[in-house]
């Protein structure tokens, strides 16, 4: 089943997103479970309480705690980066501002049936592939870790040294090969070094900061690729 949260204080456009949440489901047969939210309040104590989502379509705009402050929470406070996030708003002025809430989309009222598709596939796509697994070697042992778990690898010489939210150990081998089955969810900022995107939380020309507050250098010759490649995320 995938979880799914709408947050917006119009009522239209919860009436909206409802009947286009539907109309996917069917299409698709994707076996969506949807709760809404007229408050970033009421999201909130949800989550609080226990609750937990796969995907979130959050405005921006609330009288009282708006979109990028329950992101914000929801990313530095509770430390969750697994949630996905596609805001939503009247106004388009708010790209840099959202860039470190690492949204998966925008969608720009009043929602377009064929914008909202597209966004629901890109969110399948990631879905589909959160529990893709990296193998490495060690102790002469196969084993496999969920990509999602790490936070960057480096080369260090004939090893691979793989950092975590929880160790950081060394394995024999490429980084290229042991990042091969998810290519495109890594990225290099510098020689041997490859993050992954998914914990990116800030980035400046020079240094890149990771969801366990951890900051890595850009080297020079990799600073067009990785602001090319942010830019489409």
């Amino acid at each position: 089943m995938i979880r799914i949260a709408v947050t917006d204080d119009d009522l239209s456009v919860l009436e909206r997103l409802k009947e286009y949440l539907s109309r996917f489901d069917v299409s698709f047969e994707s076996d969506i479970h949807t709760e809404f939210y007229s408050s970033c309040e009421e999201l909130n104590e949800s989550i609080r309480a226990g609750e937990s989502y796969d995907l979130i379509f959050l405005d921006i705009e609330f009288k009282g705690m708006n979109g990028t402050e329950f992101g914000t929470l929801l990313r530095r406070k509770m430390k969750n980066y697994d949630t996905q996030i596609v805001f939503i708003s009247s106004v388009q002025e708010h790209a840099m501002e959202l860039f470190r809430i690492n949204p998966i989309d925008f969608l720009i009222k009043p929602i377009d049936e064929s914008e909202f598709r597209r966004c629901m596939l890109l969110f399948m796509d990631r879905y589909r592939s959160s529990d893709t697994f990296l193998e490495y070697t060690l102790d002469n042992i196969r084993h496999r870790i969920r990509s999602r778990e790490v936070l960057y690898i480096e080369s260090n010489r004939k090893k691979a040294v793989i950092h975590t939210r929880s160790s950081t150990f060394s394995v024999y081998g490429k980084v290229s090969d042991i990042i091969e089955s998810d290519r495109c969810g890594f990225l290099c900022i510098s020689r041997g070094v490859y993050v992954n995107v998914r914990h990116i939380t800030d980035v400046s020309p020079k240094e890149i900061h990771l969801s366990d507050n951890s900051g890595l250098f850009i080297s020079r010759g990799c600073q067009n690729a990785v602001r090319d490649r942010l830019a489409g995320i």
